[in-house]
């Protein structure tokens, strides 16, 4: 059985954002830098999860350290999903060795539509101009968000 998902994102101040990940009554504080595009990663991330992939991961980058997102298929309409943290950015090592954050099962559609309501939240709260402002190397992720709201809207039909 699976439990609600929430996830906030929010810039908090140039090339910074803050996440908060809640699943029931547990929860992970996550931060992320301009070093990569946590956002834009988040919201493949969740197309990525819900396409039939085995296992998709990504990271917000830190300084220093990582914030690794994993996802795991156990059958077509459950995942593992995993937050690991990491000490040293870009060190590649294996998810084993990172420490868990938050463990849940899900499925991909309600991922999805976690990952796009907050992503969508970012968007009406900054614009895409304000947005681009405040995260500096990378732009709000237009079109990564449209492509997973198509996923949404074929997966309600």
């Amino acid at each position: 059985m699976t439990v609600p998902l929430k996830i906030i994102y929010e810039l908090v101040g140039t090339g910074w954002s803050k996440c908060m990940v809640e699943v029931g009554e547990r929860r992970a504080e996550l931060s992320a830098s301009y070093l990569s595009d946590a956002l834009g990663n988040l919201v493949l991330f969740a197309c990525a999860a819900g396409s039939g992939f085995h296992s998709v991961s990504f990271g917000f980058d830190e300084e220093p350290g990582e914030y690794r997102w994993v996802a795991e298929s156990i059958d077509a309409n459950l995942l593992l999903v995993r937050i690991l943290e990491f000490p040293d950015l870009w060190g590649h090592k294996p998810n084993t060795e990172g420490k868990v954050l938050l463990e849940f099962q899900i499925a991909p559609r309600l991922l999805a539509q976690a990952v796009f309501a907050t992503a969508n939240e970012v968007l009406q709260k900054y614009g895409s101009k304000g947005y681009a402002e405040k995260w500096a190397l990378h732009s709000f992720p237009e079109r990564e968000l449209a492509m997973l709201k198509t996923a949404i809207d074929g997966w309600q039909q």
